[in-house]
């Protein structure tokens, strides 16, 4: 049984929503990947605008140089004339106003020009920027003012030191480095713009994305809680259903362990949920069954298939006060192999058993006195027929004639007596037939002469039609009578007072069986009766002129002889009784197709 939850636990035990999860976790991944992606491409913007600066002003230095310094000395530091005359031209050099400073290296990385007087023919060899210059390479740093070089410099919060490396020599060696001093400030300011531009590019753009994703996951998440609530809904309608269900529902999970019981099944058991729920199914069942029952959940688990699914079977139930039941079980399997549930659907049928044994025990007195009166009208018929002759022949007892006719009445009587009584015993006690070689042909024409000369054949034209050479057949030789005689005496009974019976035998084809046959030119069966001339106690007849169990024991001896009994026939024409019984072992089929005509 499921255990009901209250609202408290629902609320307390109530997993965040989709929309909830995707809230946070998108929100962050949207703020992780955002300020990463605007610090890579704000620092590729700010990489890039430093690189164009330096190149300009690299560009600028060259060209300046090629057309104003190109025939000066740089070897030494610059004094007098030759500094003034240089301190004349380097304005060229600070061509806009972040430029603030210029100094001049030669190859000993001696300061030899500087608008600063105090530097001129100072050396710094540890300046690893310089180094770079003077092998060839374009060389900044963005200074932070704290070498000692910059001693001079530091009333400027930043500068870019550009290290500018020109070429006088004829083999393109480095004797000469222009050092610029570019304050970036201004740069600095119109990278922030442009950063400040990008950012909010990215924030518009990734918050429209988000919002488009938001909108997604959205409809996505309603259309997800209206499933969770029809789900929900479909959960409480199979709960109720399960719970109202009259019958008891049991179901285990693969390792054999209850995992639902209904209420139904705490009536049928005695057990409450909480006390069955989590323990093996075996404590439901007697201990005969509890080894089968194991090794099918072990076969179930491998295979995954339930032999008798959807069947009903019965079995008995184990009650928790000891006492067992029978039930019918259906069961049925859902889910993977990994999360499987076997449901049983339990019914106690002890109060249908014991109302189908009392309508057995009365439906056995009804037959009872069923046969009691077709037998008693059977025998009466037969006593009142001798009696009569009887009573003629004590009052003409010299009368040959009479005398005669009577001993022929008492035989046909005696004949039919002895059939009823013979069915009797085999609807009573069936015996076992003691099988042995049977010449069919001798076994019916015994019977058809003994009916023909005092019996009811007497007085109808009887045909019959053998195979030469016919194999005999498995069989007991009494029972086999019984039923040659039955099947003659219904041909009799069909057709009154005239007609003609044929009795027919053939071998099958292949050898292995003898069928013969007996045909009435009578009123024949409606199609609507055929299927019910086997059962005991049906007949056709009028009352008093048979017990319905003629045709009942023939089949069940023919069935006792592994053959079969058919029927065909056209109402108004007539019907053919044709029995199929197995040759002998060892017998040869018919070896001649020539017909043997008796009458």
């Amino acid at each position: 049984m499921y255990k009901r939850r209250t609202g408290k636990d629902v609320r307390r035990l109530k997993p965040a929503s989709l929309l909830q999860r995707f809230s946070l976790l998108s929100l962050s991944a949207f703020l992780a990947v955002g300020i990463l992606l605007g610090w890579v491409i704000t620092n590729s913007l700010e990489e890039d605008f430093v690189a164009r600066s330096k190149e300009m002003t690299a560009s600028f230095v060259r060209e300046e140089f090629g057309r104003l310094f190109k025939r000066e000395d740089f070897s030494a530091p610059m004094a007098g004339a030759l500094y003034e005359e240089f301190l004349a031209k380097s304005p060229h050099l600070q061509f806009n106003s972040d430029i603030k400073r210029v100094k001049v290296w030669n190859r000993d990385m001696v300061v030899v020009w500087a608008d600063d007087r105090r530097l001129l023919g100072q050396r710094f060899p540890e300046n690893k920027e310089l180094k770079k210059a003077l092998q060839g390479k374009l060389s900044s740093e963005l200074k932070v003012l704290d070498k000692e070089e910059n001693r001079y410099e530091r009333q400027y919060s930043r500068l870019l030191e550009l290290y500018v490396p020109v070429r006088t020599r004829a083999d393109g060696t480095v004797d000469t480095v222009f050092e610029i001093y570019q304050d970036v400030t201004t740069l600095y300011a119109d990278i922030n713009r442009q950063k400040n531009i990008l950012w909010g590019t990215i924030l518009i753009g990734f918050v429209g994305v988000y919002l488009a994703c938001y909108g997604i996951v959205w409809r996505a998440s309603r259309h997800m809680d209206a499933q969770t609530q029809e789900i929900q809904a479909s959960e409480k309608k199979y709960h109720g259903l399960v719970q109202s269900a009259p019958d008891g529902i049991v179901g285990i999970g693969g390792d054999g362990n209850v995992v639902l019981f209904n209420e139904a099944a705490e009536r049928l058991f005695g057990y409450t949920a909480q006390e069955i729920l989590g323990r093996p199914l075996t404590i439901l069942m007697p201990g005969q069954f509890r080894g089968n029952h194991q090794d099918g959940v072990r076969r179930l688990v491998e295979t995954g298939q339930l032999s008798s699914n959807g069947r009903i079977k019965e079995c008995e139930g184990l009650h928790k006060d000891g006492r067992t039941f029978p039930m019918e079980l259906s069961l049925s399997v859902s889910g993977s192999r990994e999360k499987m549930i076997v449901t049983g659907i339990l019914r106690d049928v002890t109060e249908r058993k014991a109302m189908q044994e009392q309508a057995i025990a009365a439906e056995k007195q009804a037959l009872a006195a069923t046969i009691a009166g077709s037998i008693g009208h059977e025998i009466n018929n037969s006593i009142t027929g001798i009696m009569g002759y009887s009573e003629l022949l004590m009052a003409k007892p010299d009368d040959p004639s009479l005398a005669k006719k009577c001993a022929e009445m008492y035989s046909a009587q005696s004949q039919r007596l002895q059939l009823h009584a013979k069915n009797l015993l085999s609807l009573s006690k069936p015996r076992e037939p003691e099988i042995k070689p049977v010449d069919i042909v001798a076994l019916l024409d015994r019977v058809t002469e003994m009916l023909a000369l005092s019996g009811p054949l007497k007085k109808f034209v009887v045909r019959r039609e053998y195979k030469e050479n016919l194999p005999p057949v498995r069989g007991d030789e009494m029972l086999l009578e019984q039923v040659v005689m039955n099947l003659e005496i219904n041909a009799c009974h069909a057709m009154g007072d005239q007609g003609a019976i044929t009795i027919r035998a053939n071998p099958v084809q292949d050898g292995s069986a003898v069928e013969f046959s007996v045909s009435d030119t009578g009123h024949g069966i409606p199609e609507y009766q055929r299927n019910q001339i086997f059962l005991p106690y049906f007949t056709t007849k009028e009352k008093g002129k048979g017990t319905g169990l003629g045709l009942f024991i023939s089949k069940r001896i023919v069935d006792q002889h592994s053959g079969s009994i058919e029927t065909h026939s056209i109402v108004g024409r007539g019907t053919t009784f044709t029995v199929r019984l197995p040759a002998a072992s060892g017998s040869s089929p018919a070896k001649a197709d020539n017909l043997k005509f008796k009458t």
